[in-house]
């Protein structure tokens, strides 16, 4: 029986012709039911946020990709483990990128980078310091494969390396916009001011529909 979008368990959800949703096994008072895996396409596929590093989600998401299509991309929203520790193994599977708009520092603003030099400010909640992706996308940019196209929107905030991937009228928002909380502003990889600025460059867009990083769907 297929799954409805609103389904808790964490097998393949199709939300709409060519998007499936897998939640990753790590719900908690911050992930709500789990990080949110999106496959996009149907033979060559872009994952958008691959998640945490668990065996047991690597195998759903490899599991998951249709019939004759193969993994092509790996898109980050930004550098919580939660949603890009899985980035790495993924990888290595399938020979994929992984693109993101850059590592942990980048989009940090001046103002939060000289805080960061303070002592005691803390901050790096869930940092994955790591991170380095393969391939960095600006504001703006696109990438697509065979009938999909993403353009990256820079939206710092929640963290200062967060991209949005829009999706013709459709958003992927990563923690920037979810349904069932307001996101963590955390300085100094939180920052309120550029947070926002990017709700509303995102309200301005006039999308469709979000696709967030945790719960489910939010209709504008």
């Amino acid at each position: 029986m297929p799954l409805s979008p609103t389904d808790p368990h964490p097998c393949a959800a199709q939300m709409e012709p060519g998007l499936i949703r897998l939640r990753a096994p790590n719900p908690s008072p911050m992930t709500q039911r789990g990080t949110n895996t999106y496959l996009l396409g149907t033979t060559s596929i872009a994952v958008i946020d691959p998640g945490p590093a668990h065996a047991d989600h690597l195998a759903a998401i490899l599991a998951a990709c249709p019939a004759g299509g193969r993994i092509t991309h790996i898109l980050v929203t930004h550098a919580h483990l939660d949603h890009c520790a899985l980035a790495v193994g993924l990888a290595r599977h399938t020979r994929a990128p992984i693109i993101a708009f850059g590592d942990a520092l980048s989009g940090r603003t001046p103002r939060m980078a000289a805080l960061a030099g303070l002592a005691g400010i803390g901050g790096g909640e869930g940092v994955d310091t790591n991170f380095q992706p393969d391939q960095c996308l600006a504001d703006g940019d696109s990438v697509s494969g065979s009938g999909w196209r993403l353009t990256a929107l820079h939206t710092p905030g929640h963290f200062g390396n967060h991209l949005c991937f829009a999706w013709e009228n459709r958003v992927f928002t990563g923690d920037h916009v979810m349904g069932w909380a307001s996101s963590l502003i955390s300085p100094p990889d939180g920052d309120l001011s550029a947070y926002r600025q990017s709700l509303a460059r995102l309200q301005a867009r006039k999308d469709r529909i979000y696709y967030p990083g945790h719960g489910d769907p939010v209709t504008t």
